[in-house]
């Protein structure tokens, strides 16, 4: 059961990222990074997408996490980014049936990148109150941390560094602002703070249907 809510998590996580890709108000240091770099090397033959890109970043923060820490395990995370990245090109596969008109305006693309942060952050709590083992940018944030001994400071230099990389490849690509903009901002200080709150959610619930089995056992 855990590991089917892991792997729900990510899926959730995919959609997330869909829509604030699709917003065009700002993405994660991240997604924006895969964004620029898939539109700086995408071919006509459509071989080269998002949700591949993804993979390939994940694969690549699961090598350098393999090499900080030389723990194996850090591969087993790979799977979980295959889910991401299959997924994300699923869900945006679907999006481009979506008319262009109904997001369009500012307003809509408020909505529809707040609901992304939302989604996002659900996801994240889901994966992480799953209990299995953490996606490749994850595993190097925790390999990382364990050689700086601050958390804080680790996940700023690893989302400043996608970030930087994200600006520089959005400048090459003439948009820059296309992925880097408000709601950049948002996910960097807001996912934190909604992903505790759903994971407070998460755990409540699980909570409440572990007493109500234990009452119907106990009845039987």
């Amino acid at each position: 059961m855990r590991l089917v809510e892991h792997i729900i998590g990510f899926i959730v996580l995919s959609l997330g990222i869909v829509f604030v890709i699709n917003a065009k108000l700002g993405a994660g240091s991240m997604d924006a990074f895969n964004y620029y770099l898939t539109q700086l090397i995408k071919d006509d033959a459509n071989i080269i997408t998002l949700g591949r890109v993804a993979i390939l970043n994940g694969t690549f923060a699961a090598v350098l996490a393999y090499l900080i820490s030389k723990d194996k395990k850090v591969f087993i995370s790979l799977i979980y980014i295959f889910i991401v990245g299959n997924f994300i090109d699923m869900w945006q596969w679907a999006f481009n049936y979506v008319p262009v008109t109904i997001y369009d305006q500012l307003h809509e693309r408020l909505i529809l990148s707040s609901f992304g942060v939302i989604i996002i952050s659900f996801g994240v709590a889901m994966t992480l109150m799953s209990g299995h083992r953490p996606s490749p940018f994850e595993s190097l944030l925790m390999s990382l941390d364990k050689k700086i001994g601050n958390i804080a400071i680790t996940k700023i230099l690893i989302d400043g560094s996608y970030l930087i990389a994200a600006f520089i490849l959005g400048f090459i690509y003439g948009h820059v602002f296309e992925q880097i903009g408000l709601f950049t901002i948002v996910l960097t200080f807001l996912t934190g703070v909604l992903v505790k709150h759903f994971s407070n959610q998460i755990h409540r619930f699980k909570s409440r249907k572990g007493a109500k089995e234990n009452v119907i056992k106990q009845t039987y």
